[in-house]
């Protein structure tokens, strides 16, 4: 192709506006060509991809689209004007880049601090968030667990439990949910075998604990679980509930 039609296939491409020509002009974008015309491109798409650059931050960071900001800010540059954008895309994009976060703890996105909270930035500030989800992904990651197990939520104190910590305090916990996890980290089943709620005392069975007991629970889902772990078969098989019976005897097939 001579010089002279090559050009004039660029310019199509450059100042065309059909699909196309957009399609085309992202890709040029992505491999660095022609970018001091497409950073001014009506397609945000090819924008965010000359952001991707890192060509012309100084302008794009100012750009009308949030998603040509974020790809600023996913730059690494303006974060500390980027940090009080309006659009919680690009804050979270500056959250990304570890900045701001003592800021950002306070941001109204939630998603932000849930974010924020997965990383374990601002902790101290986070752990008293008035977002449970928050508050359980600081647990869920070890964050604040001397606070956390005495969170109002249950959701939390069971996060808290399911780290494997204050489990001695958590047996006793007013939720039958905390005391579940509690019991499904293998603590203080000798107690927990004799809770009033069956789920309880099924997550007990399920740790293989007291099948002994177990086994003649007033519960049928508590008998089922006992029957999970192979023990009492040959008695289950006469349960008087169907579904244990029908359970059991499977098993006991299987087993032979």
């Amino acid at each position: 192709m001579k010089n002279n039609d090559a050009t004039e296939v660029l310019n199509y491409i450059l100042y065309s506006k059909g699909q196309d020509a957009h399609d085309a002009r992202k890709i040029l974008a992505r491999h660095g060509f022609c970018l001091e015309t497409l950073i001014h491109d009506e397609d945000v798409s090819v924008r965010c991809a000359v952001a991707r650059q890192g060509y012309g931050l100084d302008i794009l960071i100012h750009d009308n689209s949030p998603c040509v900001r974020a790809n600023v800010a996913d730059q690494g540059y303006g974060l500390d004007t980027l940090v009080d954008d309006d659009d919680p895309l690009v804050r979270m994009a500056v959250a990304r880049q570890g900045f701001g976060f003592e800021k950002l703890v306070y941001d109204d996105d939630r998603e932000i601090r849930r974010y924020l909270a997965s990383k374990g930035y601002g902790v101290k500030t986070l752990i008293h968030d008035k977002d449970p989800i928050v508050r359980r992904i600081l647990a869920d990651n070890g964050y604040g667990l001397d606070v956390l197990i005495k969170d109002d939520e249950p959701c939390v104190r069971m996060a808290v439990a399911e780290q494997g910590y204050g489990l001695e305090i958590l047996v006793n916990d007013i939720d039958p949910d905390v005391r579940k996890t509690v019991a499904q980290q293998g603590f203080g089943l000798e107690k927990l075998i004799k809770d009033k709620f069956f789920y309880v005392r099924k997550a007990v069975a399920q740790q293989g604990f007291g099948l002994d007991i177990l086994i003649n629970d007033k519960n049928p889902q508590v008998r089922n679980a006992v029957a999970e772990q192979g023990y009492g078969l040959e008695i289950l098989v006469d349960d008087k509930n169907e579904n244990v019976r029908n359970y059991a005897m499977q098993l006991l097939r299987y087993k032979n």
